[in-house]
């Protein structure tokens, strides 16, 4: 059955957020703020009077009240479903952690169903974390690209074949299904919906006023080379790791290193390497690598300068790099993903 495509008023857009018993609280609290505080910049930008806001709130569930998350805290649904038939803009599913209670909305048949009546009538659909899965009973990914929380990518992908699971990206468009990987994902999710609605400038305020990075694009890992091979034991060996994220312009030889951590190059290696699983130099040239990833997507800078910023000493050795460990060059990276 065709439907009619849904009008969208363009300077004023309704967010819902769908929550049930023991969602989690940061994937429905987070992505709703990002928007809270667009409200905010726009206003302090002087783009709105300081009475408007372009994005108004809601959080739904089956019915109005409160639903208790699995934090134990529990969020008041201003709306139930026979409230929200229209009208909708952006309509986020947030996810569940325990396999019970995301079993439990999986099997949601009022929940399910309601998203499928729902989904013609709103402009964007999209999931935080494992709120994919409830997306995917529904039919609703069907053939389409997604991603989720990268410990239930391989449940997604074998419980719904004719998905295209992609399990480390940070969030996944597809035709207006956006969907996000895990928890905090969700946040990042929300600033480029927003860049998407009002441009780079008022989604890198909002960054700024949250104090969250401007941006992960949707392409990068859900991993970063530091939380993934954090030192197992040594809290000195994550502190000269977390020095050495702050620093990547820095000479960052073994020697130098060693000589930080009062160590003999031949043992300070020694004991990088059953820490944190690799030696010094990948560990130093994944960092470097994530820095001028995240530089040449936020700045215009030119090649050499990301290069040299973050301690590669040339573009040529950046390069490099790049081809060996993501097997493209920063030029299609950048082009790629903005």
């Amino acid at each position: 059955m065709d439907h009619v495509k849904p009008t969208f008023n363009q300077q004023h857009r309704n967010i819902a957020m769908l929550v049930y018993p023991d969602c989690l609280l940061i994937d429905a609290i987070g992505p709703t703020e990002v928007f809270n505080f667009t409200n905010a910049a726009l206003q302090q930008m002087g783009r709105i009077s300081l009475s408007e806001s372009v994005y108004t709130l809601s959080i739904v569930a089956e019915k109005k009240g409160p639903v208790k998350t699995s934090s134990g805290v529990c969020l008041v649904a201003d709306k139930g479903y026979e409230d929200m038939d229209e009208g909708i803009d952006t309509l986020m599913v947030a996810g569940a952690t325990h396999v019970v209670y995301l079993e439990a909305a999986k099997q949601d048949t009022k929940m399910r169903n309601w998203l499928i009546h729902m989904m013609p009538k709103v402009r964007r659909m999209v999931s935080i974390c494992t709120g994919a899965l409830i997306l995917a009973e529904a039919g609703l990914l069907d053939g389409r690209k997604a991603t989720t929380h990268w410990l239930y990518c391989d449940q997604l992908a074998l419980q719904h074949r004719n998905i295209r699971v992609e399990p480390d990206k940070i969030f996944v468009r597809d035709g207006n299904m956006y969907t996000s990987g895990g928890v905090t994902a969700g946040i990042d999710l929300a600033l480029s919906l927003v860049e998407e609605d009002w441009g780079w400038e008022v989604a890198a305020s909002v960054a700024r006023g949250m104090l969250i990075f401007m941006r992960r694009p949707g392409g990068q890992s859900q991993f970063s080379s530091y939380i993934f091979n954090e030192a197992k034991t040594r809290k000195d060996f994550r502190e000269l790791q977390a020095w050495i994220v702050s620093n990547p312009d820095t000479d960052l030889g073994v020697e130098q290193l060693a000589e930080r951590m009062a160590m003999s190059p031949r043992n300070f290696s020694r004991l990088f390497c059953h820490e944190i699983g690799m030696t010094p130099a990948k560990f130093v040239e994944r960092i470097r690598l994530e820095a001028a990833r995240n530089m040449m997507l936020q700045t215009n800078m030119p090649m050499e300068s990301v290069a040299v910023n973050c301690g590669f000493g040339n573009a040529e050795q950046m390069r490099r790099s790049f081809q060996r460990l993501l097997k493209t060059t920063p030029q299609e990276h950048r082009s790629y993903f903005r």
